[in-house]
């Protein structure tokens, strides 16, 4: 059984700068609606968020949905819990790291965001990046970030989507958050499913039990899952859940 579904949210359930599609969104709530916390013995999932954006985002998309269940800013740097409207911090976070981080955003602030579109994406802590709606610009520079980290701060790693950027300490990444949801929420790695469309989200989804990956998903991220759906974006995530639905009842089916 299928006890938790993650989902990524820029490329899963939203595009960057664009619209929400509200009726698909309205869906995926009022599905998840029917699970709503952890423990529960529906065949609907609780559901769940990993995304890199940082704190004050995912929450808000936490209350879009009504989540009662842990989610996971800035790819695990973080967690806050909507029940008791708390954060803990990832304790890999640790002063050290901050420094480094620090020094990757000094970089960024000099040599990079100056004469370009792209901006600091500045409410993170446990990462670093530069975001902006030009993807040539942004997939331009992934390689020039990739030797910066390489050559000055080597212990750091970089993951990048269509308009982001993001460095972060080997530590604190998406498959981590995983383990460090299953160990708060209690359940296995084997019952969880998780839905991502970029090379930040590849790890994680050789993680969990059930990988899945929107139409719209990097290529890579389409071949390292099993379940590719047919829809993209947020109608993707409504047929990734729908189909971990219709994969629990069957199982209940069988053992009844």
């Amino acid at each position: 059984m299928i006890s938790l579904f993650v989902s990524d949210i820029d490329g899963c359930l939203a595009e960057p700068y664009q619209p929400y599609r509200l009726d698909d969104l309205r869906l995926l709530a009022n599905l998840a609606q029917r699970a709503s916390a952890l423990p529960h013995s529906t065949s609907y999932p609780a559901l769940s968020l990993c995304s890199g954006r940082a704190y004050p985002y995912v929450e808000a998309v936490s209350q879009m949905l009504g989540l009662r269940v842990p989610v996971l800013f800035e790819s695990g740097g973080g967690l806050f819990d909507p029940v008791s409207a708390t954060i803990t911090w990832n304790p890999a976070l640790t002063p050290a790291v901050e420094d480094q981080l620090a020094e990757v955003k000094a970089w960024f602030k000099a040599d990079v965001v100056p004469n370009r579109s792209i901006m600091i994406d500045h409410a993170k802590r446990a990462q670093v990046g530069v975001i902006g709606p030009d993807v040539e610009e942004v997939a331009q520079l992934v390689p020039t970030v990739e030797a910066y980290v390489a050559e000055q701060l080597p212990g750091l790693r970089v993951f990048h989507t269509p308009v982001s950027i993001d460095v972060l300490p080997p530590s604190i990444t998406k498959e981590q958050a995983m383990r460090w949801l299953s160990e708060l929420t209690g359940v296995p790695l084997e019952a969880m499913a998780y839905i991502g469309d970029s090379n930040g989200d590849i790890e994680a989804l050789q993680t969990v039990g059930y990988g899945f990956a929107p139409a719209n998903a990097a290529s890579a991220v389409r071949e390292a899952v099993s379940h590719v759906t047919e829809h993209a974006v947020a109608e993707g995530v409504v047929e990734a859940y729908e189909w971990c639905v219709a994969h629990n009842t069957d199982r209940a089916t069988a053992a009844a």
